[in-house]
């Protein structure tokens, strides 16, 4: 007789959340307040129940992961690169404790590409998906629902009904163990970092789990990252101001069909899990007095979920190689010239142990040139081959997507780039350990909504710990001799701090420009300063002021818009405002000095790196 297969998918039936007394003494009062009767009131929620609800079957989950597997073999090679046994151990920890996935977003793929994978390691049940609800398109809305997807409103918060099933529904899932799971940032990374996370899901999560008396739950950090990204086009058309196209049956078919050239691999990575026991009796206050829990504390959470996340992501050498040619800052370099860098990059990876993609062969010349070829056969990079030698640099009007690889690795050497500028900027002043450690944090707090800082006190281990690495004796240097920055960077180049932070400190540097040429006038209208700072940058990288085309980003100005914000720089008392926006203007004019005094060591150094 034939083994019976284990069912794969958590039998549902979410009907009994309407009957439940407390349920309904919720709903009257509610209709009470809204004006309906309690009866309509309750035939609304039966309809957000069912828009949201999921049967799942194991048939629908089969074809679903047929579909995900075909959608990313169409561009990407058949096996994901995963690790199986942190997996497995995963789905050990899912008998014992329920598992929360919490995902990056970087492609539309996310989704497909996480399921499959959780897929292929038989967990049972399979974990449920919070997905929104402009997803839920025809051909797709019945196998999604059918195999786990969670179609969620965009916005609910003013819709009473909505929000009390959602939260009965969400009571439901817990008290049946249901592993959960979604994109932590909540929309697809426009640049490569990672985005702030969303936090209304989980404060609802982590309530539910509350006032279930849960003994813990294990919240899970992936990366999923991609040696190319499929959308690309439409996420640099979003960077340069362009809206989002909508999600039907016509815009997937057409997403389909474009994935055409073969771009590499896909790579998955969970993090260690975080116990919200654990993290509980760490973060004082995780509840009121009411069980509900404190947005502080859910938002410490969150970024450590997102710190994690970060520090599992893999070094791709499409991002390394990104890195290399935009410290070039437009050069076309040689292969040799490439690797001379890249090696110095991977020498510091190994160092630190950093998360690679298997093993980033420059050595040897055969990863890279693979990796050059497939990054010139996708438009990415431009290879001119009719002297000596090909030499490569990004393709023109493609700096937007270098920029968003690099992006995505830029974390690793943060610490590393702001010691590099910091050196620069005390160069030829009161140069002194003191004096640096000072620069270092001007940069940390200049750039604070731009990245996920360690603490002040750590960000400075970091960044001695990277000087005493790539200049040693530097202490010694400042503490006797005045020009010490010019010694340090005339025996060895910068290797981060002019790549790295460009594109966004002279984003900034267009936003102060723009704030210092409307003097007292109070600039309060957000869409309006993005789009003038869209046109200030066009001219002043058309004139030579600025030298990145990715530091034209709405995404950057936007950031840019929330320093402004928080220093006080839109409106105000007209001279104090006019004083504070010249000051802003000084500290990011000496910053990008310090780039570009950097950018001037690095390329003789470059084209010290022989050709042959």
């Amino acid at each position: 007789m034939k083994a019976s297969v284990p069912q794969r998918v958590a039998k549902l039936n979410e009907q009994q959340i309407l009957v439940e007394s407390g349920f309904l003494r919720e709903i009257d009062e509610i209709s009470n307040a809204s004006g309906k009767s309690p009866d309509q009131a309750l035939d609304y929620a039966r309809t957000c129940l069912e828009e949201m609800a999921v049967h799942p079957e194991d048939r629908y989950l089969d074809r679903f992961a047929r579909l995900a597997r075909f959608l990313y073999t169409r561009s990407y090679e058949p096996e994901l690169d995963v690790d199986a046994g942190e997996l497995a151990r995963l789905r050990e920890l899912g008998r014992e404790h329920p598992l929360v996935f919490l995902w990056s977003h970087k492609s539309y793929l996310d989704g497909f590409v996480f399921l499959r994978a959780i897929y292929d390691s038989d967990f049972n049940p399979q974990p449920l998906s919070f997905a929104g609800i402009n997803m839920a398109f025809t051909g797709l809305k019945i196998l999604g629902k059918r195999s786990g997807a969670i179609f969620l409103r965009r916005s609910f918060k003013d819709d009473e009904i909505y929000r009390l099933v959602f939260r009965h529904y969400i009571d439901y899932l817990v008290k049946m163990r249901v592993p959960l799971s979604w994109a932590i940032e909540g929309t697809r990374s426009r640049t490569g970092r990672l985005m702030p996370p969303k936090l209304g899901l989980m404060h609802w999560v982590i309530e539910s789990y509350h006032r279930a008396s849960c003994d813990d739950v294990l919240f899970v950090p992936v990366s999923i990252s991609f040696d190319q990204i499929p959308e690309m086009d439409d996420l640099v058309a979003m960077q340069r101001g362009l809206p989002k196209r909508k999600e039907s049956l016509r815009w997937f078919v057409g997403y389909i069909s474009g994935m055409k050239a073969h771009v590499g691999r896909i790579h998955l990575r969970c993090g260690e899990p975080i116990s919200l026991a654990d993290a509980s009796s760490r973060l004082e206050g995780m509840f009121d007095a009411s069980g509900k829990p404190e947005h502080t504390q859910v938002r410490k959470l969150a970024f450590e979920v997102m710190s994690r996340i970060e520090h599992v992501t893999p070094i791709l050498i499409t991002d390394l190689v990104t890195l290399v040619l935009l410290a070039a800052n437009g050069r076309a370099l040689t292969k040799n010239q490439i690797r001379a860098h890249a090696q110095e990059v991977i020498a510091l990876v190994r160092q630190r142990s950093l998360p690679m993609a298997g093993e980033l062969s420059v050595e040897s010349g055969a990863g890279l040139a693979g990796a050059l070829t497939a990054m010139t056969a996708t438009g990415l990079l431009h290879c001119y081959g009719r002297g000596s030698e090909p030499v490569y640099r990004v393709t023109p009007g493609n700096e937007l997507a270098a920029a968003y690889y690099r992006n995505t690795i830029v974390h690793y050497f943060l610490a590393s780039a702001v010691a590099e500028i910091a050196l620069a900027r005390i160069c030829g002043n009161t140069e002194s350990v003191a004096a640096l450690h000072d620069a270092i944090l001007s940069l940390r707090d200049l750039l604070k909504f731009e990245f996920f800082f360690r603490t002040k006190e750590d960000f400075i281990i970091d960044t001695d710990a990277y000087l005493d690495m790539r200049y040693p004796g530097w202490k010694e240097a400042l503490a006797e001799r005045r020009p010490a920055a010019d010694i340090l960077f005339h025996k060895r180049a910068p290797l981060f701090g002019h790549g790295v932070m460009r594109s966004f400190l002279e984003a900034y540097e267009v936003m102060a420009r723009v704030l210092d040429r409307a003097s007292q006038q109070d600039m309060t209208d957000e869409k309006d300063l993005i789009r003038l700072c869209m046109k200030q940058g066009e001219e002043l990288l058309s004139c030579g002021r600025i030298h990145s085309a990715s530091a034209l980003s709405e995404p950057l100005f936007g950031t840019a818009m929330k320093l402004a914000v928080h220093r006080g720089l839109l409106a105000g008392n007209a001279d104090d405002l006019a004083k504070r926006r010249g000051e802003f203007g000084a500290e990011i004019s000496d910053a990008v000095h310090a780039l570009n005094y950097l950018q001037k060591h690095y390329d003789r150094h470059q084209d010290q790196v022989s050709a042959c």
